[in-house]
């Protein structure tokens, strides 16, 4: 086992602790959420409210083109005045840097709890449970409500987020990082009566817009000597596209098992920042390290990356191929 079951225990004690004490809860995650961000978010949401119905809680964000509405709800919106007036839990889940969080009053809370299954490189919060073997931070949140005492109900509203956050962060528990607990725990999440077949059309269902995008990937990709995979989007692909910065990893995968790719890269232009986003992913090679170099960081083999300008795209390639 690669965490102590007392020191986690312990640590869920606390947190729920927390949650009982507060009557107002803001539940965070990163921004450009992915299945894992959304479904921690709202399975903790869901659970919260479905065992303390006269708690005010929210879950703030920004939204996906291609989640919303159809797997979760559109984020919430509150007034400054809100935190300004209000004495609150902020949740933070599946975020590593605070840099990343998709709302960032977290500084106007009276207490920070961070939730996460990344390295932990940046202690933002009063108290962390952070477990960077974990497949998932839907996994560490779905092993929170099923240790539970029998008097908490794990609805089907909140199995469905946290069974949605497993599955699409361990690509279908395909990835090194799926456990037996992992298994365990997705059985435990269906027994409550979720529909799978359901969920799984609507994860992974397409449109000729997305298709028109995938033929753009496959037309424009390049693969280095040493077998780093990737493609660009610029601010001009996305527009003619119809595609947001937020989708531009989205046939990252694609490449990730194809023979003689070491490692696969998404560069997407985020014109409104200035700044162009990365995101990696291997099947075998340590990417992390490098995604580090690069004002990012994450999994051994998933991470994320951001660059000032296509100028340093070179040297991100020469670092993945040099990567062991």
């Amino acid at each position: 086992m690669f965490f102590d079951a007392k020191v986690i225990n312990k640590q869920f004690k606390s947190l729920l602790k927390k949650i009982k004490d507060f009557d107002k809860i803001v539940i965070y995650r990163h921004e450009m959420p992915d299945f894992d961000a959304f479904g921690t978010q709202m399975g903790l949401y869901y659970w919260i409210k479905d065992n303390f119905p006269l708690k005010e809680v929210h879950y703030v964000g920004d939204s996906h083109r291609t989640f919303v509405p159809d797997l979760f709800p559109e984020p919430q919106a509150l007034d400054e005045s809100w935190y300004d007036q209000n004495e609150h839990l902020a949740i933070v889940v599946d975020t590593a840097t605070v840099d990343r969080i998709a709302d960032r009053h977290i500084e106007k809370a009276k207490y920070v709890i961070k939730l996460d299954h990344h390295i932990n490189v940046d202690h933002y919060a009063n108290e962390e449970i952070v477990y960077d073997k974990f497949a998932a931070a839907s996994e560490l949140l779905a092993l929170f409500v099923m240790a539970q005492p029998r008097k908490y109900i794990v609805s089907q509203d909140a199995a469905r987020a946290f069974y949605i956050g497993i599955i699409g962060d361990t690509g279908r528990f395909q990835y090194q990082d799926v456990s037996p607990m992992t298994l365990r725990l997705a059985a435990d999440l269906l027994a409550t009566g979720i529909d799978k077949t359901e969920i799984y059309n609507q994860m992974y269902k397409s449109s000729l817009r997305q298709l028109n995008f995938l033929k753009f990937v496959l037309n424009n990709y390049k693969v280095s000597e040493k077998g780093t995979c990737y493609y660009v989007l610029t601010d001009e692909d996305l527009k003619r596209l119809d595609i947001e910065v937020t989708e531009g990893k989205l046939h990252i995968n694609t490449f990730r098992n194809v023979e003689g790719v070491t490692s696969v890269v998404s560069v997407t232009e985020d014109k409104a920042k200035g700044e162009w986003r990365v995101s990696l992913r291997s099947a075998h090679k340590v990417i992390v390290n490098v995604a580090q170099q690069f004002n990012g960081g994450g999994h051994e083999y998933a991470a994320g990356a951001k660059l000032k300008s296509l100028d340093d795209l070179p040297a991100l390639i020469k670092a993945l191929d040099e990567a062991e």
